[in-house]
Order: C-alpha cells, then sequence, then structure tokens
C-alpha cells in the first residue's frame, strides 16, 4: 500500500490594520522584568519564542508549553494533522509585529504525538527565558496575564529528531505492510491474536488519519479471519475419527483442543495428530437405532467453531 504523507493544514488569520495585537488597549498593572526581553515579540534562529494570553498566569504558561510542543511536532513529524482551532499568539517574522493564527490541532493528534520520545522530553525545564505581564482590559477592566518563553531548539537537535521520528516512522510502516502480507500465510488459530498483539503498537503509533484507518483496517481483517474457518473430518477406524481446520481452504493447527459433547459415546478425547486432531470415544453405551454422534466446538477469536460427526453402532 502506498502511503501518502499528509502535510500539516495552518490557517492564519492575519490581522487588519497596521495596529499591533498588543496595542495600547490595556494598561500593564504587574510584570516580570522592567524591560521586556529582546527576544520577546520576535523570532530567533535556534529557538522557539511562543506566549499566550489568557485568565490565569498557569494557563497561559501551559499554552506555551503546548504550543512549543506543536512547533516541534510540525517541524519533526509532518504528517500530523491538525483541526479543531486553538488560538495561540506567537512569533511569525523579524521586528515587533505578532501574528495571530489559529494553530488548527487535533487533541486525539496530539496524544498520539505526546507518546513519541522527543515530546516526552520537552519541559519547563529546558526554556531560556520567561517574561509575562498582568494586565487590565482600559474598557471591560478584565484582568490577563501574558506568558512568554524562549525554548531552545538548535538545527541540529532538529535534525537528530527528524531523523529519529523517521526511522521510527519507517519501522511502524513496515510493520503494518508486512502483516498486511502475511495475513494470506496465517497457518494456526492461534496466529490470528499473536499478529494482532503485534499490530498494536502501530495502530497506537499512527496519529495521521490515512495510516491509522489503514493499521486498523489491517486489524479488522486478521479479526475477521475466525469467520472463514471451517472443519472437515473422516472416521479413522472403529471409535476413532480425524478432524482438519481449514482457512479459505488452507490447512491450519491449533493448539486448542476442541470441548467433546455426545449424546451417548463416553471416554471422549482429543489429541493432536501432526496437523490434524485426533478423536477418540467409546460406543458401548450407545444404541444401535439411534442417530449417535460427536459434536466438536473449537473456541475461535471471537467466535466458536462446531463440527458434528455422526457414527454408528457396529
Amino acid at each position: 500500500m502506498k502511503i501518502k504523507r499528509i502535510g500539516l493544514t495552518v490557517a492564519l488569520l492575519f490581522c487588519m490594520g497596521t495596529v499591533s495585537l498588543f496595542a495600547q488597549a490595556y494598561k500593564v498593572i504587574e510584570k516580570s522584568d522592567k524591560r521586556a526581553p529582546a527576544w520577546y515579540e520576535s523570532a530567533e534562529s535556534g529557538y522557539i519564542v511562543a506566549s499566550a494570553e489568557t485568565a490565569s498566569m498557569e494557563e497561559a504558561r501551559q499554552q506555551c508549553m503546548e504550543s512549543v510542543k506543536r512547533q516541534i511536532i510540525q517541524a519533526v513529524a509532518q504528517n500530523i494533522e491538525f483541526s479543531d482551532s486553538h488560538v495561540v499568539k506567537q512569533t511569525s517574522g523579524n521586528g515587533d509585529r505578532i501574528t495571530e493564527f489559529v494553530d488548527q490541532y487535533l487533541a486525539e493528534g496530539s496524544t498520539r504525538a505526546a507518546s513519541l520520545p522527543f515530546i516526552k522530553g520537552i519541559s519547563l525545564s529546558k526554556v531560556d527565558g520567561s517574561y509575562w505581564e498582568k494586565r487590565r482590559d482600559k474598557k471591560s477592566g478584565k484582568i490577563t496575564y501574558v506568558y512568554a518563553i524562549r525554548y531552545p531548539f538548535p538545527e541540529s537537535e532538529h535534525k537528530a529528531l527528524v531523523r529519529q521520528f523517521e526511522e521510527q516512522d519507517r519501522a511502524m510502516e513496515d510493520l503494518v505492510k508486512g502483516l498486511e502480507e502475511h495475513i494470506s500465510d496465517i497457518s494456526s488459530v492461534e496466529e490470528i491474536d499473536q499478529c494482532i498483539t503485534k499490530m498494536r503498537p502501530a495502530v497506537e503509533y499512527f496519529f495521521d488519519k490515512t495510516r491509522r484507518e489503514w493499521a486498523e483496517g489491517v486489524v479488522l481483517n486478521y479479526k475477521k479471519l475466525p469467520g472463514f474457518i471451517t472443519a472437515e473430518g473422516k472416521e479413522n477406524g472403529k471409535g476413532a475419527y480425524v478432524v482438519s481446520l481449514f482457512i479459505k481452504g488452507k490447512k491450519i493447527t491449533t493448539a486448542a483442543m476442541p470441548k467433546l459433547t455426545s449424546n451417548c459415546a463416553s471416554q471422549l478425547k482429543a489429541v493432536p495428530r501432526g496437523e490434524d486432531i485426533l478423536i477418540t470415544y467409546s460406543s458401548e453405551d450407545c444404541l444401535e437405532d439411534e442417530e449417535n454422534f460427536v459434536e466438536l466446538t473449537f473456541r475461535m477469536p471471537g467466535k466458536s467453531l462446531k463440527h458434528k460427526f455422526y457414527f454408528q453402532v457396529k
């Protein structure tokens, strides 16, 4: 299956007019430093500068960290889908102009991406600088907090993370592709669940819709396999019957012996015999004029398979 990479979609909402977002429609009533640092409201090579304005200092700080994570994610793992608007203020160019944009961010995508090692390593302890202001809107009197951080992200680290991510990404794609091709080579009932278990890391890992649906589709095809399993058998002398399992015409094995029941036979036993299963029984308590049978019940992933054979008392 050829996988199409999904590019990051970011909707830019440029401000109308020439007035800065931080035009003096507010009064700064408290701030962390007398003067804002040089990196504040500017773009700087080797760093990520992010700022957010919310009703509380802690919320603004957390939004800044989420913004840093989003920017690193989009710089490293460019096949993540983003949706559901979340407004964040970030620097987008040189000078003191700030551009507000809507970062299209998918909560599910963020949860999945958060499992990547390089995302887990992002923390406030690595922040190279921070600055905050407490503001009061001149018209409404509403109090808000602006928080900004400067996070180091040198080009060398960027390249190393891209390389690590691409290796992991390729390994997950190879895993799904291999199991997709292997589905026609299933040789046992137990192997079905084993392959589904092997697929779990890929299903949990893919955070773009196309590849996640691909992986989920492969899992679904494995889950459908028990529905194609059939049982065939034949007598093997007095008190013996040999049964075989097939999946789409191909013989398969199972380590789990079937449950045996009968209307009259005793000493019921099932044992492996090569790729087949040997059923033995005693018909001493059975009557000649009865319709005597032994029923086998196989436990399959998500279902059970029944097979009944009839025998005559001789």
